[in-house]
């Protein structure tokens, strides 16, 4: 006697290939797009906010100061920008420490990386939006210091002088990018916002005080402040070997070695 046993239908294997290749392709976050990520992080944060806050109440304060000690003769632009521009040579690079220590010290690194597994291409995101966020930073700023110059020469009453104007604001925004991308790149190296931020300011510092005292003119080739000061002027002094050098010594070698280290630290 012959039996007849039910077989559960089977799906052919050309059928199975057409339901898997027929979800949608996933697409990968486009670079601008993690920028603009990293652009709302940076003021998404009280921290964040709270340093923004803090620079432009500075460059407030610094203006005001101005006003009130207006000297003979035209109210300058180079004198109101300099004033302002204090806090932000100060600050604003503290702006680049957070934008790449964040995710290791809110422990959200994790999060970011599972969703976005390329780092290296994270990291460079995070360089991107620190520049820009302190280029707005840095045109506020820089717009106060202009309208403080235009009210102190009505309230002196001897007009306004905006000669060098160009130059110096050419100088203000390639100083403090250079710094603000420095400030990264050692935040990118130490990934620990407190100790990245305390190395940025007492390494180059101690190097430019102690560096003349040890090895004389030679100190010039590590001296990025120096370099910095050069760039600002527009005038390199024939020491462009030794200004190359020292931008290369403190921004470019920490950038490579901070991508570097990112791309293999462990994500906890």
């Amino acid at each position: 006697m012959t039996t007849v046993t039910d077989v559960a239908p089977t799906t052919p294997a050309k059928h199975r290939a057409e339901a898997t290749t027929s979800l949608p392709p996933v697409r990968g976050q486009s670079f601008l797009k993690l920028v603009g990520i990293e652009l709302r992080k940076s003021v998404n944060t009280r921290s964040g906010k709270l340093l923004i806050a803090a620079i432009l109440a500075l460059a407030l304060v610094a203006i005001g100061w101005e006003l009130t000690h207006l000297p003979d003769g035209p109210a300058t632009a180079d004198r109101f920008l300099g004033a302002a521009s204090t806090g932000v040579m100060l600050l604003l690079p503290v702006i680049g420490v957070m934008a790449m220590t964040s995710e290791w010290t809110q422990r959200t690194a994790l999060t970011t990386f599972t969703l976005s597994p390329r780092r290296v291409r994270v990291q460079i995101a995070k360089f991107v939006s620190a520049l820009i966020m302190s280029v707005v930073v840095l045109t506020v700023t820089n717009l106060l210091a202009l309208g403080g110059t235009a009210l102190g020469g009505a309230i002196g009453g001897d007009g306004t002088s905006y000669s060098g104007l160009g130059g110096a604001l050419a100088g203000s925004y390639l100083t403090n990018a250079l710094n603000v991308v420095m400030a990264a790149a050692f935040g990118a190296v130490i990934a620990q916002t407190a100790v990245a931020i305390l190395v940025y300011f007492i390494a180059p510092t101690a190097w430019s005080l102690a560096g003349p005292a040890l090895f004389k003119d030679s100190a010039n080739w590590l001296d990025v402040f120096g370099a910095f000061g050069r760039i600002a002027d527009r005038n390199l002094n024939g020491m462009l070997p030794e200004t190359l050098t020292a931008i290369g010594i403190w921004i470019v070698l920490p950038t490579i070695v901070g991508l570097w280290a990112s791309s293999r630290r462990e994500v906890k």
